[in-house]
């Protein structure tokens, strides 16, 4: 990276005194003790006693007293001043005098007992900086971070640009010891079937590495299916256990960058020991890229599944509205020949029928089967109805994923270890009788059961999916 890596704003803003002071730090850095303000009147004139004590103040708050000190706010020039009971427009006959405020800064700094950095402060904070450097790659944060090691070792801070000069070899270093501590860990089996991951396919044209870094474009089926084979392939290649725990994580990440924004062809013009680091933190890195993607779009197609049954709900109470109604009118018809006391027992039947002809009865009676909801209606057999269409990808997440829970016996881990022998089986099977149903909410109880007493295996199986996405 260049050197001087700061536009000449950004070097300016980084020079001078900040806009604004909040209040807290200015009671805190600007307040003047008795023992600081005897320091100050040892000065003669009252111009030399606000610039040194402003110096003192800016020292403590900033590590450094920048070159102008008129551009210092005047609110607090006027909460120094005011403490000295000194006129703040005497200011200006002090930033004419540099001699004096180079004097001023050396004692400044030997009573606050700062120091200036001395060669090898330079040498050992560009070490401090390589390791930084490892673990945050943006200049301007190291930059600030050297800024307050600085200050905290007390040593007044040097000019902006030699501190830039600090950063930028730094971050060469570190680039060069990510390469160093990820080469050991490539074999040469690994650094083979790395570098066989590059060549395109003859029928396709299509490299294996540009089919791993595809990424799912929208929550649906088959942009899971497709995730699903590269989660299995970067398994099946030992990815999990490429051990990468000597680099910090955002290093593991600079360098999977590196090997995801580049085509094949850079990559295979890079030297082998920069080729390989990048390409191993690159499947590390898309190993757990497409897990989350899987898991993400898992839970956006049950979510999907669910919004959908739950309009198709809605859709239904507003079909039947009208349905309701007529069975509400033969029930009110019903009612009156049960209630009046002036029909005998046993033509109740006949004038019943006579009000409303059997076939009537018989056909609200099947009508309003399909009207009874259980309580509470979450919409579960409508969700029942996307079974299939979820059937499409479960079995073979549920085999890719490897699935963890805290605690030894957990029934959700137990239930979905069910699911995938259920799968593995070339025929239907039905729920074992032994499968747990702890987790099954009251709401789904009415559905868990088929007429024979089974445990129903279409609803089991999407209750156990509904809970893994809550979990």
């Amino acid at each position: 990276m260049p050197v001087d890596f700061l536009t000449e704003a950004e070097r300016e803003r980084w020079q001078r005194f900040p806009d604004t002071v909040p209040q807290d730090d200015l009671f805190v850095f600007f307040q003047l003790s008795d023992e600081a303000k005897g320091e100050v009147r040892r000065q003669r004139d009252s111009q030399n006693r606000l610039g040194y004590a402003l110096q003192l103040c800016i020292l403590r708050y900033r590590g450094f007293v920048p070159d102008h000190l008129q551009a210092i706010p005047p609110e607090v020039i006027a909460f120094v001043a005011e403490q000295l009971e000194i006129a703040p427009r005497v200011l200006p006959l002090y930033a004419n005098r540099r001699r004096t405020q180079t004097d001023h800064q050396l004692h400044v700094q030997a009573y606050l007992q700062f120091r200036r950095a001395a060669p090898l402060d330079f040498y050992a904070l560009q070490t401090w900086l390589v390791e930084r450097a490892l673990e945050h790659d943006k200049p301007t944060l190291l930059l600030q971070l050297a800024c307050e090691k600085l200050e905290r070792e007390k040593m007044a801070r040097p000019g902006v640009t030699r501190l830039e000069r600090l950063v930028a070899p730094a971050r060469d270093q570190a680039h060069a010891e990510t390469f160093r501590r990820v080469t050991p860990l490539l074999t040469d089996e690994r650094t083979t079937f790395l570098d066989g991951l590059l060549p395109p396919a003859l029928r396709t044209g299509r490299t294996r590495l540009s089919w791993g870094r595809q990424e799912a474009v929208a929550p649906v089926a088959s942009q899971i299916i497709a995730t699903l084979p590269k989660i299995a392939f970067l398994h099946d290649t030992g990815v999990p256990q490429w051990d990468l725990d000597s680099l910090n994580p955002n290093r593991a990440k600079w360098l999977a960058q590196i090997g995801w924004k580049s085509t094949h062809q850079p990559l295979q013009r890079l030297p082998p020991l920069r080729r390989s680091p990048v390409l191993g933190a690159l499947l590390q890195q898309a190993l757990l890229h497409h897990t989350d993607v899987a898991v993400e779009v898992f839970d956006q197609c049950l979510w999907g599944c669910y919004r959908e049954a739950r309009q198709e709900l809605e859709e239904f109470r507003t079909a039947i509205a009208r349905s309701t109604n007529e069975k509400l009118t033969l029930f009110r018809e019903l009612g009156h020949v049960l209630l009046d006391d002036e029909i005998e027992d046993p033509d109740v039947r006949a004038i019943s029928f006579e009000r409303v002809p059997k076939k009537v009865w018989q056909e609200a009676l099947a009508e309003t089967q399909g009207l009874i909801r259980p309580r509470p209606d979450d919409a579960i057999a409508f969700f029942g109805k996307r079974y299939s269409s979820l059937r499409q990808f479960v079995p073979r997440l549920l085999h890719t994923l490897t699935l963890r829970a805290q605690g030894p016996d957990n029934t959700g881990l137990r239930a979905v270890e069910v699911l995938r022998d259920l799968a593995r089986m070339p025929t239907r099977r039905p729920v074992p009788k032994d499968a747990p149903l702890a987790r099954v909410p009251e709401a789904w109880r009415p559905y868990m059961r088929e007429p024979d007493g089974e445990i129903s295996r279409r609803y089991y199986e999407l209750c156990t999916l509904w809970h893994l996405r809550s979990a």
